[in-house]
C-alpha cells in the first residue's frame, strides 16, 4: 500500500522497500496491470526499475534481497514464456543460493526444471536435460516428506521429461496426474500450468480438440488465480470455450485426440 511505502521511505528501510517493489512488479505483471509502475513512488530517488533495485542489493551486499529479485523475475519470465530470461534468472538465483531451503528455492527449482526441459526441446542441449533431471531428483526426495506440496510438481516435471525423451504415453499419464494432484491439493495456478503444458504437448501431437479443451481449462484456472495478464498470451487467443461446465474430475489424459491435419 502507499502508506507502507511511505513509512519505509520515511524510516529509510530501503531493503524492505526494494523487496516490496520487486514483488509488486511481478504481481502487477501477472495481474495484467502493466500500466501501474511499482517503482513510481520512488522516482525521486535512485531506485527506479529492476536494474536499480539489483544494483542497490549488490552494492549493499544484501544477497537475500538479490535472490528475492531474481526469484520474482524468474516467476514473471517463466509464466509469460520468456524462457531464456527465466533460465538466466534461475542460474543467477542458484549462484547466490545458500544451503537453507526457503520456499522460494522450491519454486525456483520447479520453474528452472520446467524451463530446462522446454529449452532442451528447442535447443537439443544435454546441459538442459541435466538441469531438468536434477530438479526431478530434488522433488522425488522432497515428495517423500510432503506429498501434498510436492507430488503435483514432481508429476509435471516427469511429464516434461518423458515428452523430451519421446515417451508420449508416459508423458500423458504424468500430465494427467499433475493436473489431478494440483486440483485435489488446491494449487489452482499449478493446475492451470499443468493444463497449459499438457495442452501444448497435445498440440504438437496433433490432438487438437484435446489441446483446445486443456487450454480453456488452463485459462479458467488462471482467472481463478486472478492472473489476468496471462490470458493475453498468444496460446489463449483462439481459446473461446470455457471449462466451467467440465467435470473437474474428468480424466482428460485418457481421451482420444485428433489425427494430425
Amino acid at each position: 500500500s502507499v502508506d507502507f511505502v511511505q513509512f519505509q521511505m520515511q524510516t529509510k528501510q530501503l531493503h524492505g522497500l526494494v523487496w516490496y517493489m520487486s514483488f509488486h512488479a511481478m504481481v502487477l505483471e501477472l495481474n495484467g496491470k502493466k500500466g501501474r509502475d511499482p517503482f513510481a513512488v520512488y522516482k525521486n530517488g535512485s531506485i527506479n526499475n529492476y536494474h536499480d533495485a539489483l544494483a542497490y542489493a549488490e552494492t549493499t551486499g544484501r544477497r537475500r534481497l538479490m535472490r528475492a529479485i531474481y526469484s520474482n523475475r524468474l516467476v514473471e519470465a517463466f509464466f509469460f514464456g520468456r524462457y531464456s530470461e527465466a533460465m538466466d534468472m534461475a542460474e543467477k538465483y542458484r549462484n547466490e543460493s545458500e544451503i537453507s531451503m526457503p520456499i522460494e528455492h522450491v519454486l525456483n527449482s520447479f520453474l528452472e526444471g520446467l524451463t530446462a526441459f522446454h529449452l532442451a526441446r528447442s535447443e537439443s542441449c544435454s546441459r538442459w536435460m541435466e538441469l531438468g533431471e536434477n530438479s526431478i531428483h530434488s522433488f522425488r526426495s522432497w515428495a517423500v516428506h510432503s506429498a501434498w506440496n510436492f507430488d503435483n510438481k514432481l508429476f509435471l516435471l516427469e511429464a516434461e521429461s518423458y515428452f523430451c525423451h519421446g515417451q508420449y504415453d508416459k508423458a500423458e499419464e504424468k500430465y494427467q496426474s499433475a493436473i489431478e494432484s494440483s486440483r485435489l491439493h488446491r494449487f489452482v495456478h499449478e493446475e492451470g500450468l499443468a493444463c497449459e503444458l499438457f495442452g501444448s504437448f497435445c498440440k504438437t501431437r496433433g490432438k487438437l480438440s484435446k489441446h483446445i479443451e486443456l487450454m480453456a481449462r488452463a485459462r479458467d484456472c488462471y482467472k481463478k488465480w486472478e492472473a489476468y495478464g496471462l490470458l493475453e498470451k498468444d496460446c489463449f487467443k483462439n481459446c473461446d470455450t470455457s471449462c466451467d461446465s467440465i467435470n473437474p474430475g474428468l480424466s482428460i489424459g485418457n481421451e482420444k485426440g485428433d489425427s494430425p491435419p
